[in-house]
């Protein structure tokens, strides 16, 4: 963490500056300038209403070429979620815009109009005994911070395209062994390549919504009828995703444009 800011609309406040990284980071807690840019793009990109759940937005890195960005629940409060983005991987316009829609997929699918967040999980985040509990418990798709809303987006896409996999995968999330369970998800995705959008998809249920979500939102309307292609598809199907992707591709290139 180099900095932390509390988000209060589209302004950012309070910037608390974080310690123990490395000196040769220095500079990049210190640019302020290049971390309201990234933000002033996000925001600029994404309608303020659909993103009354961010709260905070942390400048990080974990070296280069690792992760550029990420959302996760803020520490505070569980109801709502920070925007994390690598500033030392930031420089390319174009890998920064594809996982900023990456991440605003996230929480577009996260947030606690979709899934209920689990008070149980929050306040005892290392406790496995609890979570497999509310995992069990769980009768629609469970992403990990609680249990997804019969309708919601997430539910949804999961019982549409993972019912019948799921078991499969389930087997292979559970190998302890980071090098077999790599080369076990290799083998997954190489028998469905058809089923997926990306590579990473094949991760998990959410990392799938996700990335499919960002191929709807930056990449034409597929034709063909592959499960990949349905999955597209699925997010053509709801209205407020076809507003929404005009409205990011219009934001889009506007800024572009400048």
């Amino acid at each position: 963490m180099l900095v932390s800011y509390t988000v209060n609309n589209d302004q950012l406040e309070n910037p608390k500056e974080g310690a123990n990284f490395p000196d040769w980071l220095k500079p990049f807690q210190q640019d302020r300038a290049s971390q309201r840019k990234i933000w002033d793009f996000f925001a600029a990109l994404f309608p303020l209403e659909q993103r009354k759940y961010l709260a905070e937005y942390h400048v990080v890195s974990d070296g280069e070429d690792n992760n550029l960005a990420a959302v996760t629940q803020t520490e505070g409060d569980m109801n709502t979620w920070a925007l994390e983005v690598d500033i030392f991987d930031s420089a390319n316009a174009q890998d920064l815009t594809a996982n900023l829609v990456h991440e605003f997929g996230h929480l577009l699918s996260l947030n606690p109009s979709q899934v209920v967040p689990s008070k149980r999980i929050f306040n005892n985040p290392d406790d496995y005994d609890i979570y497999d509990a509310e995992a069990y418990a769980c009768k629609t798709y469970f992403p990990g911070e609680g249990c997804s809303l019969p309708d919601s987006y997430i539910n949804q896409f999961y019982q549409r395209f993972w019912q019948k996999i799921e078991a499969e995968w389930s087997a292979i999330d559970q190998i302890e062994s980071d090098s077999e369970y790599e080369a076990a998800l290799d083998r997954f995705y190489m028998k469905r390549q058809d089923q997926f959008v990306s590579d990473y998809a094949v991760t998990d249920p959410g990392e799938d919504f996700a990335e499919s979500f960002m191929v709807f939102i930056l990449e034409p309307k597929p034709e063909g009828e592959s499960i990949a292609d349905l999955k597209l598809q699925f997010f053509y199907e709801i209205p407020e995703f076809v507003s929404l992707r005009r409205q990011i591709a219009n934001n889009l290139c506007g800024q572009l444009g400048e």
